[in-house]
């Protein structure tokens, strides 16, 4: 209904009174951008990596704090000792980070540094090595595996990969991965894919357009863990990072006759900042999803009412709750639009709300992966409402049961 009341204005308007109408809605989208930066830009973090010096630490400090190993791949050109710009480059880089989780940590936070970093209250990188190229990273991964404390709950070796969303700095995407890696307890070896955006909240398009640049980047990586000696490769993105994986996976269907690497067996979109039609579009050109698929949705995320806004009141996968509109079977819509605490624009609600992390945490403990496996696996789980007693919060799963033909 709104594309044809648009096209009808569009046709019945002329002179100056279309000029008004095509002049309101352009600056009623510019305030909303504006109100988002302005949001953004309130709870900013520094752009750079800070790293900390654990020979200055009391041994009191040292005992306390917990250390998470990040592998890194990036499609951003180097800017200092252990730090990227939001240069786009055409070749990746790879890293190893160890970063500090200081004693004092919340679960959903980051404890940023306001001056040097100080390990018994901040996030801090203590150590980072250089990895050569893509066969560095793969022995990388497969040297953690030979620890089996790193294998998942029924046994398995797992790799995983998160590929962070838009505004989004280096320093921002290392921390985020160590968070999400730490507060959910991930044993499996972690590897960030980090794309040149310009983590400003006013150069959308420039990410935009950074995603698009990093394609063959990303499928580069996702291919090496693939060819590692992990068994299951799962894939995580948020954000505006979910349309660069999507494209990718697209772009390696493609060219493999529809079909993904048979060891991705997990995808996971958090608050996809993407098209449904682009959406549907990509899908189709996979003939064989991988098990898991899942989509983490809300109507409540205000950064994807105002992306859905600037598209042309074009709705988001990410607050779209309707799984009819998703054209593909058995992908796995989890609303988590009732879900308390976590970040104000409820845009990271998965990984900043304490309450959902404890939820997802006691799923992935206990081994319920059928919460997120395709209902041609887990019938069961179609239209299945999941009411967390020990929660102020419900959250709904649904299973999308419309089938394309290829």
């Amino acid at each position: 209904m709104i594309e044809e009341r648009v096209s009808v204005c569009t046709v019945c308007l002329e002179g100056p009174q279309a000029s008004e109408v095509i002049w309101r809605k352009a600056s009623t989208a510019w305030l909303m951008m504006l109100c988002l930066c302005a949001v953004l830009a309130g709870c900013a973090s520094p752009k750079s990596v800070q790293f900390a010096d654990p020979t200055k630490a009391s041994s009191a400090t040292l005992a306390a704090i917990e250390t998470e190993t990040i592998l890194v791949a990036t499609s951003r050109k180097p800017s200092g000792k252990g730090d990227f710009s939001a240069e786009r480059s055409d070749k990746l880089e790879f890293s190893k980070y160890s970063v500090s989780i200081p004693p004092n940590h919340k679960v959903g936070q980051i404890e940023w540094p306001k001056g040097a970093p100080d390990l018994a209250r901040n996030f801090a990188v203590v150590s980072d090595q250089s990895i050569d190229g893509l066969k560095g990273l793969k022995r990388q991964v497969n040297e953690k595996f030979k620890n089996p404390s790193v294998r998942s709950i029924d046994g398995k070796k797992e790799a995983m990969l998160f590929v962070h969303g838009y505004n989004t700095s280096f320093s921002a995407a290392l921390y985020r991965t160590a968070q999400m890696k730490h507060d959910f307890e991930i044993k499996a070896p972690m590897t960030l894919f980090s794309w040149p955006s310009a983590g400003i909240p006013e150069l959308y398009m420039y990410d935009r357009d950074s995603i698009k640049s990093s394609r063959d980047q990303l499928e580069a990586v996702v291919t090496a863990l693939a060819q590692s000696d992990a068994q299951e490769v799962t894939l995580v993105a948020h954000s505006l990072g979910t349309e660069l994986l999507m494209e990718t996976l697209r772009q390696m269907a493609r060219s493999n006759h529809g079909h993904l690497p048979k060891k991705l067996r997990t995808v996971i979109l958090i608050s996809p900042d993407l098209d449904i039609d682009v959406f549907n579009s990509q899908l189709a050109a996979i003939k064989t999803l991988p098990p898991a698929f899942a989509i983490f949705v809300s109507k409540k995320d205000q950064a994807l009412r105002i992306s859905s806004f600037l598209a042309g009141d074009k709705e988001r996968v990410g607050n779209n709750i309707d799984e009819t509109r998703i054209k593909r079977k058995g992908i796995v819509v989890v609303d988590v639009t009732e879900a308390t605490g976590g970040d104000g624009l409820k845009h990271m609600t998965v990984i900043t709300s304490p309450r959902l992390v404890a939820v997802l945490k006691g799923v992935a403990r206990s081994g319920q992966r059928g919460l997120i496996t395709r209902s041609g696996e887990q019938s069961s789980l179609s239209d299945q409402l999941v009411d967390v007693a020990t929660l102020p919060f419900t959250f709904v799963i649904k299973t999308t049961e419309a089938i394309i033909n290829h």
